[in-house]
């Protein structure tokens, strides 16, 4: 992996920091709410429909079926790092969850949910740390072009998540952060995969 700036691992936790303030900041808390709720209006079925698409992106099932395809593909050491750095954000998000135990804004809010009611708490939110992990963790393998993408992506899934009422600001700016800080993670760990082992792409001995 390439060498990650250690701007970007500061700039990752000062955004998990600053985004903790709306669980215990209550000026913070009602801008979280009140930002959060005029992203959450709506903006006609067509979007209705783009935003429910689009947050399946940063789901579990929607990493682990792109490793598959990846793997079935002959490209088993992307499909590791797929499904690696995926995995990963996913469980620091919930992991983290039970120590803020903040409520939906469907819930605390009213907000209008458009997607199925998901499990757990809303803080960090776990669709945008799995999106982010993945883009971090493909970074060195990607053009600036396909970074950008990567980046356009996990900020869209972002967005999703609150537009279709099932977290907060708040709650997405800690999962982006929290995937950054799973992908360097993630990719930390190749020298030691590769080498002990034996992982998909490893060099022989």
């Amino acid at each position: 992996m390439a060498r990650i700036p250690r701007s970007g691992v500061a700039l990752a936790l000062t955004t998990i920091a600053a985004s903790a303030s709306a669980l215990w900041s209550k000026r913070a808390h009602d801008l979280d709410r009140e930002v959060s709720r005029r992203l959450a209006a709506p903006r006609g079925h067509r979007a209705d429909l783009a935003a429910g698409a689009i947050t399946d992106i940063g789901s579990v099932f929607a990493v682990t079926g792109s490793a598959a395809v990846l793997a079935a593909s002959g490209r088993r050491e992307a499909a590791l790092e797929v499904f690696g750095a995926g995995m990963t954000g996913w469980t620091l998000a919930q992991a983290l969850k039970p120590l803020a135990r903040r409520p939906r804004p469907y819930t605390a809010d009213g907000i209008h949910r458009l997607v199925a009611e998901p499990a757990g708490l809303s803080w960090p939110s776990g669709h945008p740390a799995v999106a982010a992990a993945v883009a971090t963790a493909l970074a060195s393998h990607l053009t600036p072009a396909g970074r950008a993408v990567g980046a356009a992506v996990s900020t869209t899934v972002a967005y999703s998540r609150v537009y279709v009422g099932v977290h907060y600001v708040g709650d997405v700016l800690a999962g982006l952060g929290l995937g950054v800080l799973s992908g360097i993670v993630w990719g930390w760990t190749g020298p030691v995969r590769r080498r002990y082992l034996r992982w998909p792409g490893a060099r022989s001995a």
